[in-house]
């Protein structure tokens, strides 16, 4: 049992997907510390900042707090792409623990599941990011 344990930690895919995964919850932990009603968020919108005007990323942090709340409605004002947003990280974050489950296991060829993964995420990161990197 100990050596399966420590042969996932050695490999680099696995180690990956455990920080991608990490990162993952300290976006969720940030959402659920910091409230959109109190506007307490300590990083502020860059974009703005910059050029005095709001754009299509404004207000997700926000939106991502209410979204922890469930407060959709709410998180739909702060900002329209919000959810969608919201939805990658949390598939992103239960991908990250399925697809190395399958690899640790060899389910699949190495080659065919990093194919599937690239592809998928791909696909899903411009589903949800389409409105504001466009």
């Amino acid at each position: 049992m100990k050596n399966k344990f420590g042969s996932f930690f050695k490999e680099p895919y696995h180690i990956i997907n455990l920080c991608f995964a990490g990162i993952i919850i300290l976006i969720f932990i940030y959402s659920g510390i910091f409230s959109a009603e109190k506007n307490n968020h300590p990083i502020k919108s860059a974009c703005e900042i910059l050029t005095g005007q709001p754009c299509e990323s404004t207000g997700l942090s926000r939106s991502f707090s209410e979204i922890v709340r469930f407060k959709f409605e709410s998180a739909k004002s702060y900002n329209k792409y919000g959810i969608k947003v919201f939805l990658f990280f949390l598939i992103q974050f239960f991908m990250r623990f399925i697809v190395s489950f399958l690899r640790h296991n060899k389910i699949f060829r190495q080659k065919q599941l990093v194919l599937f993964d690239s592809i998928f995420s791909t696909g899903l990161y411009l589903y949800c990011f389409w409105g504001i990197i466009c």
